[in-house]
């Protein structure tokens, strides 16, 4: 498996290039239909780290792949140290995991998820940088 990164932007009619050579390697091309999933946080802020992935034309474009909430069920999962760093994620950190057809997607939880709104809210007004009450966070500790 390769995987490909690469920086482009989103233009004025907010679409995405991709290069060639990784469309090429996915064995896409020009007039292909994909399934384009956007995992975003609905009730962050700002959304840091949203995660696209695509994959073979499916019909349910557009609809949320599930509603799926933790029923006060403990879930464990245990992911290689090497795995972890290849990703740049610390062994203590909270782990976010997106499932889309043919694809499971594991994130780096975002920290400030951990605060109640009054406070994202009080840190805004205050025009205090989501970043750095992150870097606080991490270094300082925060427990709910």
């Amino acid at each position: 498996m390769k995987l490909f990164k690469m920086v482009t932007s989103v233009d004025k009619h907010g679409r995405i290039t991709l290069q060639t050579g990784a469309l090429d390697a996915a064995g896409l091309k020009p007039g292909d239909e994909v399934n384009v999933t956007l995992a975003v946080d609905d009730e962050a802020a700002e959304n840091t780290c949203p995660q696209l992935v695509l994959t073979p034309n499916a019909p349910e474009a557009d609809e949320p792949l599930c509603d799926c909430k933790e029923d006060d069920v403990e879930i464990s999962l245990t992911l290689p140290d090497l795995l972890l760093e290849a990703a740049e994620i610390s062994e203590a950190s909270a782990l976010e995991i997106v499932c889309a057809p043919g694809a499971i997607v594991i994130l780096e939880a975002d920290i400030l998820d951990n605060l109640p709104d009054e406070l994202h809210e009080l840190f805004a007004t205050l025009g205090i940088n989501p970043d750095t009450v992150r870097e606080v966070m991490r270094k300082e500790g925060y427990f709910v």
